[in-house]
């Protein structure tokens, strides 16, 4: 009797197996466009058999099927190498699109960006070298050095706003992915909940994983599940989740960017952990990407802020140093400060001078001799100089130089190059003799560029004529290794040069010109070689005598320098070079993530033709077990109904 029941059971197993893998069958089917979502199997096993008597021994009969469990159809080793390699896709992608923006920016392809403003400003200096009395080629010189100095800020303007802009979009991934992490935490607990009696929350557990593929967008991230099954997420040595209670992240508070050592115009902003106040440094993903492109983003501000401060150092020194359409000039000491005399008649002409550079006093000039047309100083040969251009005041030299105001900046404020140790950097220092000097004129980054202003003087009525066309001092040379410069002025009168265009050609060569180059051919611009670069090769900063300091402090001549045309070229080519490599990462990593995405989907993905061929087979199983169910009733039936009733 027991067997005839025991068939029943058989089949009324089969008929729940099938049924169990006709309905998870048709879960896959209506989610197969569900993104996350995990292809369910029923894990089928035999039940135990019974053993029944035979007509030669025992035999054990299958008593049907149970079914064990639904799992998901997942390869953790691919979720693994999918959560590692996402990370770098996602921070080249968002760093594609940075550089799309800067290179749309620094775009020169219709001759209106800041090559073509350096180029042109270049040329205005060229043709006044030949027109140098003429008002027209003065008046576009101004016209294009403001030109250069607007093209320049506004650069800078849309560098801000880019800054600004990484810094919103970093405040509301931050947001989504601290939503993110609350979510996983939810899931946590849910599963846990679930799976207390031993069911796997399959769907639940998609839903967490899709979090976790998304969480990698935005940072590298390890996780491990615990017993309970519960997942614990690191990144960056961070603990951000860990079973049911989590690490909260926002954004610090704004800081200006000045409070780091260099002044950008924008606010500042850090990722912080708000439960240890630390900060938190994504080590890749768009986190990383968004605060790489912020930091790339003020490397071409200090870019502009270079050039902006040649501009004002390296071209003012050299403009100042030449003669204006009115031939201005002053007195100034040995030290080079202004001196000031009541009646230049007061003043004692100086009419020799040494080799070395020092003046014979009085008595020794009169000593000195003439021969062969030569000046002679006992048996030392000295050079007589026209009374009008070195004089004495009792025992202090004093010489007559150009007063020639900046072209850019304010007229009569000198801006040079200050090292500060704190931050291992440059500042360019203002110095205005009409207000205290303190930190406050350390110029960095925004302001310098700000600062690059053209000369309010020459939109006076005529205010060409304040350009130093003409030159006013003679060959300078480099002294020793430590780059000493020595200033010799022309001992020639002001007169009727108004068409000397010699210190145009000066200026125009500061553009194309190397420091190597100015210092070699010992060059009339050598005066402002200091000025040419703030670094070595090897990062060490140039202090403002023009020496090199290295790890210890040891004076040195620097190997190589650009120009300021060849260093804005370099920067665009490193700009491209970057932009390109970017681009090539990205395609390469989405080659990666094709392949892990479709060997994840080979496991995981709904395949329509396997979940049509299941769903016949396991309804054709349901069938069958029906029919058989129904035979051995029809069986039982027979016996129980009609035995003993034959012949009656």
């Amino acid at each position: 009797m027991r067997a005839t029941f025991s068939g029943l059971n058989t089949m009324v197993r089969g008929i729940m197996a099938n049924q169990l893998s006709l309905d998870t069958t048709g879960h896959n089917i209506t989610n197969a466009g569900t993104e996350g979502y995990s292809r369910q199997v029923v894990n089928l096993a035999t039940t135990y058999s019974e053993q029944r008597p035979g007509a030669h021994g025992n035999v054990m009969v299958g008593t049907g099927v149970d079914a064990l469990s639904v799992e998901r159809a997942r390869n953790i080793y691919a979720d693994i190498q999918y959560r590692n390699e996402n990370p770098s896709q996602k921070y080249y992608e968002t760093m594609a699109v940075n550089y799309d923006k800067l290179e749309t920016i620094f775009n020169d392809s219709k001759n209106l960006g800041i090559e073509s403003a350096l180029n042109k400003f270049y040329q205005t200096w060229v043709d006044l070298s030949t027109t140098a009395s003429n008002s027209s080629s003065r008046t576009h010189v101004i016209e294009q050095g403001r030109n250069l100095s607007d093209i320049l800020q506004t650069a800078t303007s849309e560098l801000q706003e880019q800054i600004r802009s990484e810094y919103e979009d970093l405040k509301s991934e931050i947001k989504q992915v601290d939503d993110m992490l609350e979510e996983i935490v939810l899931f946590n607990k849910q599963i846990t909940t679930q799976e207390v009696t031993g069911a796997t929350a399959n769907d639940l557990r998609d839903r967490r994983d899709l979090l976790v593929d998304q969480l990698s967008n935005y940072m590298n991230i390890s996780f491990t599940e615990n017993a309970n099954g519960a997942y614990q997420i690191n990144s960056g040595g961070v603990t951000l989740v860990n079973g049911p209670t989590r690490a909260h992240l926002l954004m610090s508070d704004g800081i200006s960017s000045s409070m780091y050592g260099t002044d950008y115009g924008v606010t500042d902003y850090n990722i912080k952990i708000k439960e240890s106040n630390i900060v938190f440094t994504p080590q890749n993903g768009i986190l990383k990407a968004r605060l790489d492109s912020i930091a790339e983003d003020k490397a071409y501000i200090d870019k502009m802020a270079d050039i902006a401060s040649y501009m004002l150092t390296a071209f003012n020194d050299q403009h100042k140093q030449g003669w204006d359409f009115d031939g201005h000039y002053k007195f100034v000491d040995e030290n080079g400060d202004d001196f000031t005399v009541a009646d230049e008649s007061a003043l004692e002409a100086v009419e020799y001078v040494k080799d070395d550079g020092t003046y014979l006093t009085a008595t020794e000039a009169a000593t000195v001799t003439l021969t062969d047309g030569k000046y002679y100083f006992g048996t030392e040969e000295v050079t007589k100089l026209n009374d009008d251009t070195v004089y004495r005041s009792g025992t202090q030299i004093i010489t007559k130089i150009p007063d020639t105001i900046n072209f850019f900046g304010k007229e009569n404020i000198d801006y040079e190059y200050r090292y500060d140790p704190e931050f291992n950097r440059n500042y360019l220092y203002k110095y205005d003799p009409d207000e205290s000097n303190d930190e406050k004129n350390l110029l960095s980054g925004v302001q310098i560029i700000a600062a690059l202003e053209v000369n309010s003087k020459f939109a006076e009525t005529r205010g060409d004529r304040y350009i130093a066309a003409a030159t006013s001092y003679d060959v300078s040379e480099k002294q020793d290794d430590t780059m000493t410069i020595n200033r010799k002025y022309l001992n020639k009168e002001w007169g009727n040069r108004t068409g000397d265009g010699t210190n145009a050609v000066y200026l125009s060569e500061l553009f194309n010109i190397s420091q190597e180059t100015i210092i070699s051919d010992g060059k009339a611009n050598a005066l402002v070689s200091k000025n040419l670069i703030l670094r070595d090769l090897n990062g060490n900063p140039i202090d403002t005598e023009g020496n090199i300091i290295t790890s210890d402090y040891v004076y040195s001549t620097p190997t190589t320098t650009l120009s300021i045309n060849a260093y804005y070229q370099k920067s665009m080519s490193t700009l491209g070079i970057d932009a390109y490599s970017t681009d090539v990462n990205y395609e390469g990593m989405q080659a990666i993530m094709t392949q892990v995405t479709n060997w994840r989907d080979s496991m995981a993905g709904v395949d329509w033709n396997e979940e049509l061929t299941n769903m016949i087979k396991f309804q054709k199983g349901f069938a069958s077990c029906s029919r058989c169910l129904s035979a051995m009733d029809e069986c039982l039936d027979r016996l129980v109904n009609s035995t003993g009733v034959v012949g009656r």
